[in-house]
């Protein structure tokens, strides 16, 4: 056994040649211990080195990473590709605005001098009122109710009286553990210039505003009771304790009634189609290819979605318009109800597929887009107060995914992929002295209903041409294998031979080469009339290939 430097071309050719063929998908499948570097080479005598079996599955998994590969019930192959569009969640949707409540006035509308029987030091005056307060929204919220996570009553309170006392504050509609929100205000200033101010929580409470329900504004009652101790002073007709509150800061836990006609959502974005990344020309059109929005769910409260856009990208400047019919240009998704508030089930799945019968996806899918962009929106309540009763939580959430689903079942016709690798064979030329020639046959039996036709250019550092594997003569197209004119299925493989003889010019010419490009083009088969029909790729699919090399030393190997 002799110890030849020329392996190392060998280690470079035979990689080429079968990783070209099948797009950089074989290489796993070498048996490279016969190229150990140490080699006894018979000149003129063809030896196998190199052999394998690779399915389908194999070569869609290394030529599409961004993807996974699945089958259906009957083993056809499917390329999904899936993404996550975007997702909100309540927060970034509802907000509660803060209630500014218009000031208040608890006016004496009477004089009492002192003296007055029942007016005297330490007696008690008790005075009271009751005021709606107007609690608004701005998208024409009807609510019956909100439980508040957190938010805070603010009192500023001055009084004119010159008299102590207490100012009861109770709002019967804001309640925690169906106890009514009351305060209690001592008035411990009998100067007529008292003045307070402070803030309490309502973490917990719940807002109650169904006694609104049916009118045109939303009310919140409150009721003040004044009581007054004489300071001995009298009190002044037009004396009065003044009273405003807010309520701010307020998230909620959830909400309940109708919220009106809120923009759920409106997103616009791309998604990047990785299958298609390496196209160059040619034609393929896909059967049943499927493009799926997947929703899920968890606001209880009806939607229209709208697509306003969807456009595929070859490039920069070549689009595809998607065309839909009208079921999918406005439609709606599942939502919970009240009752699944109750039993803690809210999150409800929509699955919206765009597919042959209601769009135009094939013939989209025939343009090879890159990329596709998109817009979508969603607006609640499509049919107004008179829809379907509403409530959202604070964890209530859209998540909108994208799943493209790729059935292997199309016809091709000169349909190329291509793509550039490095491929640095500076040395090469420096192993070319020790030998006359090395022949490379390839055999092919190909069992996918696929005709390949495939070429590689070597380039320069410069992305210069300097030569190909292949010239016209020799350039190989792997026959299909052959199909069941009924069913489409292979019934038998195509074979193939392909025989690639490279001299020491050959060889050292390719010390230049930095680059290369890999060219597959890939078609169908035809029917008796010429006509190209679709068929289908299964997962028990394969190629199987060996390769030869025979070389021919330029002296002894014991000289090496």
């Amino acid at each position: 056994m002799n110890n030849l430097r020329f392996v190392g071309i060998l280690k470079i050719l035979l990689p080429i040649l079968s990783i070209f063929i099948f797009s950089m998908c074989m290489q796993d499948e070498y048996d490279f211990n016969k190229l150990d570097d140490e080699m006894e080479i018979t000149a003129g005598f063809l030896a196998p080195v190199a052999y394998g079996s690779l399915n389908l599955q194999d070569i869609i998994s290394e030529f599409d990473s961004s993807s996974f590969i699945s089958t259906d019930a009957d083993g056809l192959l499917l390329i999904t590709y899936e993404d996550s569009l975007f997702s909100y969640i309540a927060d970034d949707l509802l907000n509660i605005p803060s209630q500014d409540f218009i000031e208040f006035f608890i006016e004496s509308d009477f004089t009492i001098l002192p003296g007055f029987p029942g007016w005297n030091t330490g007696d008690t005056l008790t005075i009271l009122r009751s005021q709606k307060f107007p609690f608004t929204f701005s998208q024409g919220e009807k609510l019956d109710s909100m439980i508040l996570d957190q938010g805070n009553m603010v009192f500023n309170v001055t009084s004119e009286f010159q008299h102590t006392g207490n100012i009861v504050i109770t709002c019967p509609n804001i309640r925690l553990d169906n106890v009514p929100f009351e305060r209690t205000i001592l008035i411990d200033d009998a100067s007529g210039g008292f003045s307070f101010n402070s803030s309490f929580p309502l973490d917990g409470y719940t807002i109650y505003l169904n006694d609104s329900i049916g009118t045109d504004t939303m009310f919140l009652p409150v009721n003040f009771k004044v009581e007054l101790i004489s300071s001995g002073d009298a009190i002044t007709a037009g004396e009065e304790i003044a009273v405003t509150a807010t309520i701010e800061n307020m998230n909620f836990d959830a909400i309940f009634g109708y919220i009106g006609d809120y923009e759920l959502l409106t997103q616009t974005g791309e998604v990047d189609l990785g299958f298609f990344e390496n196209t160059l020309d040619g034609y393929i059109y896909f059967e049943n290819p499927q493009i799926n929005f997947n929703i899920k769910n968890s606001y209880g409260v009806p939607a229209a979605v709208t697509i306003s856009r969807f456009v595929g990208f070859k490039n920069d400047i070549d689009s595809i318009q998607m065309i839909f019919d009208s079921s999918i240009d406005t439609f709606g998704y599942a939502y919970p109800s009240l009752a699944d508030y109750i039993a803690n089930d809210i999150y409800k799945d929509t699955t919206i597929s765009i597919n042959g019968t209601n769009s135009n996806v094939s013939d989209f899918l025939s343009f090879l887009p890159s990329k596709l962009e998109y817009s979508l929106g969603a607006k609640s309540n499509p049919e107004g107060p008179t829809g379907s009763y509403n409530f959202v939580s604070d964890d209530s959430k859209i998540d909108v995914g994208f799943e493209f689903i790729l059935p292997l079942w199309f016809k091709a016709d000169n349909f190329a992929l291509e793509d550039t690798i490095d491929l640095d064979l500076m040395d090469i030329d420096q192993d070319a002295n020790f030998i006359e020639k090395v022949n490379i046959l390839l055999e092919v039996s190909n069992g996918l209903p696929l005709e390949i036709d495939f070429q590689v250019y070597f380039l320069d550092s410069l992305y210069n041409p300097v030569d190909s594997l292949f010239d016209d003569a020799s350039r190989p197209i792997i026959r299909s294998g052959i199909t069941d004119p009924l069913t489409g299925e292979v019934i038998a493989p195509g074979i193939n031979k392909s025989f690639v003889e490279y001299t020491k010019d050959d060889i050292a010419n390719l010390n230049t080469v930095r680059y290369g490009i890999i060219r597959a083009g890939l078609k169908t088969p035809s029917d008796a009339s010429g006509d190209q029909f679709s068929v289908k790729f299964f997962t028990d699919y394969s190629v199987d290939f060996n390769l030869s090399v025979g070389v021919d030393v330029k002296a002894n190997s014991n000289d090496f």
